[in-house]
């Protein structure tokens, strides 16, 4: 299994969606990869998140993205609601045919007739328990914004129910599902934080989501607003990661000499800059987003004065005074660490 995160963010004019990248075969064998547990069906959505084992998982996206043209840009929450149930059952209709029924040379029609008969046999009774007992062992959220221009968080579950979490502001599934929504609540979780609290927050609970079994270390953020999807880069992940490992430590415990090194001083002001840059900057719907400095935070393509994506004077001088200030900061953190290497092993 996995987990899967889905939340609101400035005042549910965005959503906030994480995802771990662990493989499961089984209960022995898990691994992360490269793989993506997102789907988005459209540019601008909606985005679909995945738990679960991989036949009955693929036999419901393959529907669902056979359908595409029906939940797309300009469909109601109703509509993308009809649509992904009907999918669900539809895959769990044919998963039952091909697992139950054909083996035993029945047809559906054989099947609905053998238990609607005023008599059942033994064998028929049997058969009907097991039908009855099936699960498609996959989970989905459904996240975008509707004609309406409001945001919803569906979460599609066996046997092919969509329950609307949209009221709730955030949901998560896969087998963390419970220990992401406990931290979530923990952390107070507020529909109206800025989206680089939800990011982290959201971050934050899915690692704690890691306890449970399946859910794997590496990890992908995408944020949808009514004009677009963005992913995360990983200059972001990182700096959201070392973040984290600062303030998550316990203050009994004392660094050790493999820890990353800590994030920079004005950490919340990159992030805040960054994740700005998603939420208000147009060119960024048609153009790559600018990404996180290795040493300071935003990388700056081309010239400050001519740089499309920062659109102001005042960003502009803003972004000057950033790179200035962490400069001194980075070259303080680069001494230190040559002052704790030992000269026998810095030599080497």
């Amino acid at each position: 299994m996995s987990v899967c995160v889905a939340a609101f963010s400035e005042a549910q004019r965005a959503i906030v969606c994480i995802a771990d990248r662990a493989l499961s075969y089984g209960g022995s064998i898990q691994w992360d990869s490269d793989s993506s547990k997102m789907l988005t069906l459209s540019p601008k959505g909606p985005l679909i998140l995945f738990a679960g084992d991989e036949t009955p998982t693929t036999k419901v996206l393959a529907g669902i993205l056979s359908r595409t043209p029906d939940l797309g840009e300009g469909k109601t929450k109703a509509e993308v609601v009809t649509v992904c149930e009907a999918e669900y059952k539809e895959a769990m209709d044919e998963l039952i045919e091909a697992q139950f029924l054909r083996p035993r040379l029945l047809t559906k029609q054989d099947y609905v007739t053998a238990i609607t008969a005023p008599q059942m046999n033994p064998y028929i009774r049997t058969l009907a328990e097991d039908v009855k007992a099936f699960q498609l062992e996959c989970q989905f959220l459904v996240c975008g914004f509707a004609s309406n221009g409001l945001p919803y968080i569906l979460s599609l579950d066996n046997p092919g129910i969509i329950t609307d979490m949209t009221q709730t502001g955030f949901h998560a599934i896969g087998s963390g599902w419970e220990k992401a929504i406990a931290r979530l609540l923990f952390s107070e979780f507020k529909r109206s934080y800025p989206l680089y609290r939800t990011a982290y927050d959201s971050f934050d609970a899915k690692a704690f989501s890691e306890m449970a079994v399946g859910v794997g270390f590496d990890w992908e953020l995408r944020v949808i607003t009514k004009d677009r999807i963005v992913e995360l880069k990983e200059d972001a992940k990182e700096l959201i990661e070392k973040v984290w490992t600062k303030f998550t430590r316990s203050p009994f415990e004392k660094r050790k000499k493999d820890d990353p090194l800590p994030p920079p001083r004005d950490w919340m002001k990159m992030l805040e800059t960054y994740f700005r840059l998603i939420m208000e900057n147009p060119d960024l719907s048609s153009g790559p987003l600018p990404e996180l400095h290795p040493r300071v935070g935003l990388t700056i393509r081309g010239d400050l004065n001519t740089e499309p994506n920062l659109t102001s004077r005042r960003q502009r001088k803003q972004m000057r005074e950033l790179i200035k200030e962490t400069d001194a900061e980075v070259e303080k953190l680069k001494t230190k660490q040559k002052k704790a290497i030992p000269p026998s092993i810095a030599e080497k």
